[in-house]
């Protein structure tokens, strides 16, 4: 395992440091970018990033997972585009794979997805000043806190919807976004074939469709309460049934939810609040005998206070709550278990890959962040947490631990998570590391450790 993480760092600096001398001879006209490069016509624009990143994981608590995995995970998109007066056209490439995996390693689609179509889309701008904008086809998207709707930034694949979406800003901040789609199913999803990079057209269909609409409406709580808060609200609904060759937990879920946030400022604290509700129905598993519907009642808050100190360093320190609602019992008729549809987890838990044992469901979990950029282009964080059962009857995020008689108790344990990021040429070239140390207990009593070091390049 040694061998492999020696392999993939000096793979890294390598990267890095010929894009960086590359950058260099073009840094007193800021970021090198292909679409300069090749001079391109009017309109059109060609780019694209490469991420490469090494990850060791020992400790595993994922139920049936080998004690320890590592792997080179490597991601590359190609973005073109253009643009003439209110039309808009865009095609996106992406190739997402793995290296050095273990034969016994937990690797999913969310790991491995290789060269397919990201984006491929038509757009059309129209009203005041171009305020309104339709599109049709393949895209990636993300609302709000990127809660329920997201495109991934540190996990290797991405999700991608099939549908029209269109949006509307007015003169006075507001915005509004409505979207229906059918969320891109990724492929291969078994295990060897995900080992041996095998690709598999991505495709949707209608055996899985997402509605929703979305406002942010950064007056609407000035003017009626005199209070300095953006709000946001949004209402998401998804239609799942089964499909000749796949199983699913046939949900039939309606999403509401609001957030309130506050500006953060120098020597002020600043607040962030979201609630979302859930209701309809779904299935306990996806195994074909199961055809019970159960009633689905499922709610998610966090909390976030935060504090911006006046230090060269730009400390900022955020104390954090989360609350995700699980299952009560597995015997009755009902489900509890919050579903984050396509959301990421990555800012609050912790890079989800290899690790990503805690997941937006049946949890609750206090802690603190503290970040901070104490020189030039580096910044640091720091994230502790302790994490509890909502119910100690259901599984733990996504490990697959579980005691039904809930008799092992409801405390997980703790983890603490440190990141630092190198801007090495800004625009162009980063790097990234972080270290996970948690400390479960009751359900699993394991001390695990995560390490990765990526970088990320944009052309």
């Amino acid at each position: 395992m040694f061998s492999k993480a020696t392999c993939a760092i000096k793979h890294l600096l390598a990267l890095s440091t010929a894009l960086l001398i590359s950058n260099s001879l073009h840094a007193a006209d800021g970021p090198w970018t292909l679409s300069d490069a090749l001079g391109l016509e009017e309109g059109f624009t060609l780019s694209g990033e490469h991420q490469s990143r090494f990850e060791h994981y020992d400790g595993n608590v994922f139920v049936g997972a080998s004690p320890n995995d590592g792997a080179f995970f490597l991601r590359t998109t190609l973005d073109a585009q253009y643009k003439r007066d209110r039309f808009s056209a865009q095609i996106e490439l992406v190739d997402a794979r793995q290296g050095q995996a273990d034969r016994d390693s937990r690797l999913s689609n969310s790991n491995v997805s290789t060269l397919d179509l990201l984006q491929a889309n038509v757009g059309y701008k129209f009203g005041v000043n171009n305020s309104s904008e339709v599109r049709v086809g393949r895209f990636t998207q993300d609302w709000g806190s990127r809660t329920l709707i997201a495109r991934n930034r540190y996990r290797n694949s991405i999700n991608a919807l099939d549908g029209v979406s269109f949006s509307h800003t007015q003169a006075n901040g507001n915005e509004f976004k409505f979207l229906s789609a059918q969320p891109v199913r990724r492929t291969p999803r078994d295990r060897l074939s995900l080992l041996d990079n095998e690709h598999r057209a991505d495709k949707s269909s209608e055996a899985l469709r997402l509605h929703g609409v979305f406002a942010n409406l950064p007056n609407l709580l000035p003017s009626l309460l005199d209070v300095d808060l953006d709000l946001e609200t949004y209402y998401i609904a998804l239609k799942e049934k089964d499909t000749r060759k796949l199983q699913t937990s046939n949900r039939n879920l309606h999403t509401f939810g609001f957030r309130v946030r506050s500006t953060a400022a120098i020597n002020e604290w600043d607040i962030n609040w979201e609630s979302i509700f859930q209701t309809g129905e779904r299935r306990a598993s996806s195994n074909p005998l199961d055809t019970v519907d159960l009633d689905h009642q499922a709610f998610y808050q966090r909390v976030e206070l935060a504090y911006s100190f006046d230090t060269p360093s730009r400390l900022r320190a955020i104390f954090e709550f989360n609350y995700a609602s699980g299952d009560e019992s597995p015997a009755d008729r009902d489900s509890g278990r919050f579903d984050t549809i396509l959301g990421v987890t990555t800012p609050e838990f912790g890079p989800v890959s290899l690790y990503a044992p805690i997941s937006r469901s049946n949890i609750i979990t206090p802690g603190i962040r503290l970040t901070a950029t104490p020189w030039a282009n580096i910044s640091l964080m720091a994230d502790y947490r302790h994490f509890w059962l909502a119910e100690d009857k259901d599984s733990w995020g996504r490990t697959g631990q579980r005691d039904v008689t809930g008799s092992s108790g409801d405390y997980m344990g703790q983890h603490l998570e440190l990141r630092i990021r190198w801007s090495v040429a800004p625009g162009n070239v980063r790097i990234d590391s972080g270290l996970i140390l948690l400390d479960s207990k009751d359900l699993i009593d394991e001390q695990s450790e995560f390490f990765y070091i990526g970088t990320k390049i944009d052309f």
